[in-house]
């Protein structure tokens, strides 16, 4: 489905690819189980910091995923999941989606924890919600300009919607609502952790030609201005301002045509050497 600007909808159909199906599955069924045997399944599996760090209940940094709150709770979540996940999935491929996905989850536990045990939050946690916020941050870096409808009426493009969200949680964490902001962030920093880690050009593509991109390469420009005597002779012609460095712009447009593979074949599709390339440019 496109709109008439030929920018795509983030919720496209009903398929429903292997991962996401067996995610889905998963998280209902134990939900199921929940309300069968109540507290039961939350006092083994829901996370608290000291009980998987001092009694070394290291399985928790995992199993809160997959315990939810409530009906609504598990609904929004699943919902999350199905509509960022299934075009995360169908552009990487099921293993390396799967490994993001706990990537983001276990990293939101931990941001969790690390605060909890310096007093900052703490207690029991469950919910798919940080591994969610990573599908959230991968989508966005992924199809930037698609357009998603905020509490189902609210057009906002991908990338900012992930900008939202972020500064939701952030500013949400001196609240004490109930709610685990610091999990939220966690699978965000997790999640750009991975991305910057095996595709780091991908990152790059998510503001490219907008107002923050502008800003962006406005500060490190002025950062990298020199003052120089009026009688200084550069040593080569790089300082020249007429000199045009075609190498760079050679290895842009290979840049460019790489992160265009991986939209339409996925990151398995990559050669070696172009993920060389890859993270030579994010080093950069």
């Amino acid at each position: 489905m496109r709109l008439n600007n030929g920018r795509r909808m983030a919720f496209s159909g009903f398929q429903l690819t292997p991962m996401i199906k067996i995610i889905l599955i998963a998280n209902v069924g134990i939900f199921f189980l929940q309300q069968m045997l109540p507290n039961i399944l939350e006092q083994w599996g829901a996370f608290n910091v000291r009980l998987a760090v001092n009694q070394f209940q290291v399985w928790r940094f995992v199993t809160y995923m997959f315990l939810h709150g409530g009906f609504s709770h598990i609904m929004w979540n699943m919902l999350g999941v199905w509509i960022f996940g299934t075009q995360i999935e169908a552009l990487w491929g099921q293993r390396t989606f799967l490994i993001y996905y706990f990537v983001c989850g276990i990293g939101g536990s931990i941001l969790y924890g690390i605060f909890a045990l310096a007093g900052v939050g703490g207690g029991w946690m469950l919910g798919a919600s940080g591994a969610l916020m990573g599908l959230l941050l991968a989508y966005g870096m992924s199809f930037p300009n698609n357009v998603v409808f905020l509490m189902g009426f609210i057009p906002i493009k991908a990338k900012y919607l992930v900008v939202l969200y972020g500064l939701m949680d952030l500013l949400s964490i001196p609240k004490g609502d109930g709610i685990a902001h610091l999990a939220h962030l966690g699978g965000l920093l997790a999640g750009f952790i991975f991305i910057q880690a095996t595709i780091p050009g991908l990152s790059g593509q998510m503001f490219r030609g907008s107002a923050i991109s502008s800003m962006w390469k406005g500060a490190r420009a002025k950062r990298r201005m020199k003052v120089v005597r009026p009688d200084f002779k550069p040593r080569n012609n790089t300082a020249d301002p007429g000199f045009h460095n075609h190498g760079e712009d050679k290895d842009q447009k290979r840049i460019d045509l790489i992160l265009d593979k991986i939209s339409r074949d996925g990151l398995q599709s990559l050669t070696d050497e172009e993920q060389e390339l890859l993270r030579k440019a994010g080093r950069k």
